[in-house]
């Protein structure tokens, strides 16, 4: 199942406020470790505990580690200068979660064997450009019906609405959770708006 919420972890540091927030956990979530710089050790001990909490390895995305994904048996996301998704697939297999980070219409329309893709940034995130808004992601995600786009970039529940009406099969978040007195209650309405708001012709 292609992930409503796709809940990434920051950067470095603490997981617990992911782990506060799979407290509101379903099955239209899936958990991204994102640890730029991580060993192996690290990113199968972090996996290890999410993969624990999430009920098994099937939706759990390490970000651009094959290796430590297979080892745990779980999916890969790919950046966008990494790995073909489809090369990823062959060592995964066909059932396995293959997600891809991509920021325009021709990297999206390149993309081979990925089960998602997220497209970004939808709004204002420091150093990350200029958003696409609302307008912007809506033009390219009709263009590529055909694959799963996640919105990411600067999503909290308000812009996480937006995103849904422009089009996004669902969102990616870091700062909404990461910040929040009440992960859960962040992650729970984010998966009711993406379950209730309607992208156009849906």
């Amino acid at each position: 199942m292609i992930p409503r919420v796709l809940v990434v972890t920051p950067p470095a540091g603490d997981l617990s406020p992911v782990l506060a927030a799979l407290d509101a956990d379903g099955p239209d979530v899936a958990v991204w470790l994102r640890r730029p710089g991580a060993s192996a050790r690290s990113l199968l001990a972090e996996g290890g505990t999410l993969i624990r909490r999430l009920g098994g390895p099937a939706r759990l995305v390490v970000g651009g580690r094959l290796d430590v994904a297979h080892a745990l048996g779980a999916g890969v996301h790919l950046p966008e200068r990494g790995l073909r998704p489809s090369a990823a697939r062959r060592v995964l297999g066909p059932a396995a979660l293959v997600g891809a980070s991509r920021h325009d219409l021709p990297g999206l329309r390149a993309l081979s064997g990925a089960s998602y893709a997220t497209l970004s940034p939808f709004a204002a995130v420091p150093g990350k450009g200029r958003p696409l808004g609302a307008a912007g992601f809506a033009e390219i995600r009709q263009a590529v019906a055909e694959l799963p786009v996640l919105a990411l970039g600067g999503i909290d529940a308000a812009v996480g609405a937006d995103a849904r009406r422009a089009g996004a099969d669902g969102v990616a978040v870091l700062r909404a959770i990461a910040r929040a007195e009440d992960p859960a209650a962040v992650l729970a309405q984010l998966r009711q708006l993406q379950a209730t708001e309607r992208a156009p012709g849906a």
